[in-house]
């Protein structure tokens, strides 16, 4: 990755496998039993910004 590539994300990162995968161990977390349903975006801020550089 090009440092530009982690620079144009809000998060000032490209994502990883593992920030998906504590997304999903979030929501299997036999303790969260209040959420009932949710949409999380896991995108370190893109969809929000919704600009990527070339």
């Amino acid at each position: 990755m090009r440092d530009i590539d982690h620079q144009q994300h809000p998060a000032g990162r490209v994502g990883t496998p593992e920030d998906i995968a504590r997304a999903c161990l979030y929501f299997t977390d036999p303790n969260n039993t209040f959420v009932t349903g949710a949409h999380i975006v896991v995108d370190g801020g893109m969809t929000r910004k919704m600009k990527y550089e070339p």
